[in-house]
């Protein structure tokens, strides 16, 4: 194992920053990376429906939105949402519940919905990974990892979502979220748990842009399960955020 795998904190801090999308120019990259992954690269999205080239949504406007930059460079890399309870009272949908089974739904809903927030619009654009990985990475550090990225991207796209998912925790816990859903790709699910984040399956899986699981984490047994298990998630969250 490199030098750089052993160090995953430092590496990241090296690397990326992660940045809250609070302004309009930030918001802005958020919208622009989106349309080229939902609209571009995938055909998630009519691209029609979104002329100006920014893909938005309903959802958006109840939103925070978090942004993985490249120090070097200041490229986004990759983007993620934190949709919130519309209201004190917990009303207004969230996208998960709209594509649950009813008995599924039921058991949604009877979490404490204003504490819950859903994740979405988890986006890493392909010609940002292939940007960063034979231009932005300076080759002469790390030249052993330089090789390794070059094999494959699932170290790359390990990190990208260690930055992103980081981004949404601090969102989390800036707004005292007890408990967060997501409706994701099997691979996802898989890459976040390899990092500490273990979701919990409700229902079966369901074509929702591709095949997807709903999942739901309760924010306390997901740093529970970190400390205990001292992932890279835990290691990276108590050195930041004072766990």
């Amino acid at each position: 194992m490199t030098e750089l795998i052993k160090d995953f904190t430092n590496c990241y801090e090296r690397y990326f920053r992660v940045v809250k999308a609070d302004t309009p120019s930030l918001l802005d990259q958020v919208y622009r990376l989106r349309y080229q992954v939902y609209c571009i690269e995938n055909p998630f999205e009519d691209p029609e429906e979104h002329p100006d080239g920014r893909e938005k949504d309903e959802y958006d406007e109840r939103s925070d939105h978090v942004l993985l930059v490249h120090r070097d460079s200041g490229a986004a890399i990759g983007t993620a949402r934190l949709i919130l309870p519309q209201c004190a009272s917990g009303s207004g949908l969230f996208p998960i519940q709209r594509i649950l089974a009813p008995n599924n739904r039921k058991d949604f809903e009877r979490l404490p919905l204003n504490r819950t927030a859903e994740i979405s619009r988890f986006a890493v654009g392909k010609e940002m990974r292939r940007c960063w990985r034979d231009r932005l990475l300076p080759r002469t550090a790390f030249p052993g990892i330089v090789r390794e990225l070059r094999a494959g991207e699932k170290l790359l796209t390990r990190y990208i979502t260690f930055g992103l998912l980081r981004g949404v925790l601090d969102m989390c816990m800036e707004h005292a979220i007890l408990y967060l859903a997501a409706v994701m790709e099997p691979a996802l699910i898989r890459a976040l748990a390899r990092l500490g984040l273990d979701f919990e399956p409700i229902g079966g899986q369901v074509d929702y842009h591709g095949i997807r699981q709903p999942c739901i984490v309760r924010l306390a047994d997901l740093v529970e399960r970190s400390r205990g298990r001292r992932t890279p998630l835990w290691q990276y969250l108590s050195a930041a955020a004072g766990f």
